[in-house]
């Protein structure tokens, strides 16, 4: 079995993550990674169970303080079934991968993980499946707000961010209309009642204000992150014989993921055309456009 964190030696202690993803769905690895990793330091953390940070070979890991270690590379496998019959494989690297599946791999991951190597941290992917977006209470809407908590008391939103607006951008890639306002109303909800007597308001840098005297986090929450409602739109399997580990998966679409960012705060790098058209992600920016893609989803499927 894995360590719980393994984290790529090929960055430098210096590097930071740049996107985190909670969750290892296959649609979640077989189109929102591939894109982040592509212009980012990209790290996959499993919420529950471990099945795949055990996926990695793990005979030269280099151990360190118990539940983290090192490799080399961090490599995964996705399969894309062509319209001619074939099967073309592609090898996507990432920096990090984990389990927040225990105790002692969650307190590692808030405690060291982040202050060490994701202060930079601009965008977090989350992929929880339809049922788990129903309650705020799912562990991973709880992990969501643990995390976004702990970027607060780190200091926000680094300086070196890319985006105009200094904003963390949350992007799940569930199959849920309003996905991003649903998982916004869980975040501010889970804030309010775990972080509830958090007063320390004064810190411009996070947007609050030296007047405001309201919850300090929930006002980070509202004026830092941005929640964006997206499309998902690629049929995903897996490997025979993979024990789901390898996604198997329709020719990349134009449309595999549509992200509607209205206040354009995603990083500078994802305004590329070439790199959307690269990855099947097409960036909206009106609530309209994102509308009528989900409508044209809809007539073609039916």
């Amino acid at each position: 079995m894995a360590p719980d964190i393994i984290i790529s030696s090929s960055i430098t202690s210096t590097d930071e993550i740049n996107s985190i993803c909670l969750g290892s769905g296959r649609f979640l690895r077989s189109v929102l990674v591939p894109f982040l990793s592509s212009h980012s330091n990209t790290a996959v953390f499993q919420t529950r169970g471990r099945n795949f940070v055990d996926s990695f070979a793990i005979g030269t890991c280099d151990k360190e303080q118990g539940v983290h270690a090192t490799l080399p590379t961090l490599e995964y496998l996705i399969d894309t079934k062509n319209c001619d019959g074939s099967t073309t494989t592609q090898s996507i690297t990432i920096c990090a991968a984990g389990t927040l599946g225990n105790s002692s791999a969650k307190s590692h991951f808030f405690q060291t993980v982040l202050a060490e190597r994701a202060k930079s941290l601009e965008v977090i992917g989350v992929g929880v499946t339809e049922a788990g977006l129903q309650s705020r209470k799912n562990g991973t809407m709880v992990d969501l707000t643990t995390l976004l908590y702990r970027l607060y008391e780190l200091g926000g939103v680094s300086e070196s961010a890319s985006s105009k607006n200094r904003r963390i951008c949350v992007v799940n890639t569930d199959n849920v209309p309003n996905n991003g306002d649903l998982i916004r109303k869980h975040v501010l909800e889970n804030a309010r009642e775990l972080y509830g007597n958090e007063v320390n308001v004064g810190d411009v840098k996070n947007g609050g204000d030296e007047e405001n005297s309201g919850n300090g986090f929930v006002h980070f929450l509202e004026k830092k992150v941005a929640f964006l409602n997206t499309m998902v739109d690629r049929i995903t399997s897996a490997r025979p014989g993979s024990n789901g580990m390898i996604p198997l998966c329709e020719p990349l679409p134009m449309k595999a993921l549509v992200i509607c960012d209205e206040g354009r705060d995603l990083p500078k790098w994802m305004e590329s055309e070439d790199v959307q058209k690269e990855f099947g992600v097409k960036i909206r920016h009106s609530a309209k456009e994102l509308a009528s893609d989900i409508a044209l989803k809809l007539r073609i499927a039916n």
